[in-house]
């Protein structure tokens, strides 16, 4: 798999950001306190906000994002698959408006097993799923967590709630 130096990400991340104008990548700074002592505690090398891995598992490297609008408190979660040349393309957007303060991201790494929670009321239970690729686990802090990944299959990137 390929692996990114921290300056080619950087630079990855600047290109990114171009679709998306008038957004940031979210900082630790705009995390409440408990989420950002959280993170500093057990991820300090880590950004909370940029998981930068083969979410696709095309050898290519995706992008999973945390975004905050410039001029409001307007939140988001995308991810985007990309191309070797960083040409990338939105497969998924999720509002996060109102949890962003207390939202983190970290890899699922691939052959991961992913159950949803069976506090979930449904007769629908989805399969439990092994991960062929590297998924994104969304963490609300203290309320649940989401693993989001590519299904190839289906050509879409698909939720499991996986703690409440």
């Amino acid at each position: 798999m390929p692996r990114a130096t921290a300056q080619d990400q950087d630079s990855d991340i600047n290109t990114v950001l171009k679709l998306f104008p008038g957004y940031h990548v979210l900082t630790l700074e705009e995390r409440d306190a408990e989420t950002r002592s959280y993170i500093l505690n057990h991820f300090a090398k880590a950004n909370p906000s940029v998981i930068h891995v083969d979410i696709a598992g095309d050898g290519q490297l995706d992008f999973a994002l945390l975004l905050r609008q410039d001029k409001s408190k307007t939140a988001k979660l995308v991810i985007l698959l990309c191309s070797e040349d960083v040409s990338c393309k939105k497969v998924y957007d999720l509002d996060l408006t109102g949890y962003a303060e207390i939202t983190y991201l970290r890899p699922v790494p691939v052959g991961s097993g992913v159950v949803q929670t069976d506090a979930i009321d449904t007769k629908d239970y989805p399969r439990p799923v092994r991960l062929a690729a590297t998924g994104i686990e969304v963490t609300y802090l203290g309320k649940a967590k989401v693993v989001c990944y590519w299904n190839k299959k289906l050509k879409k990137v698909v939720e499991v709630q996986t703690e409440d």
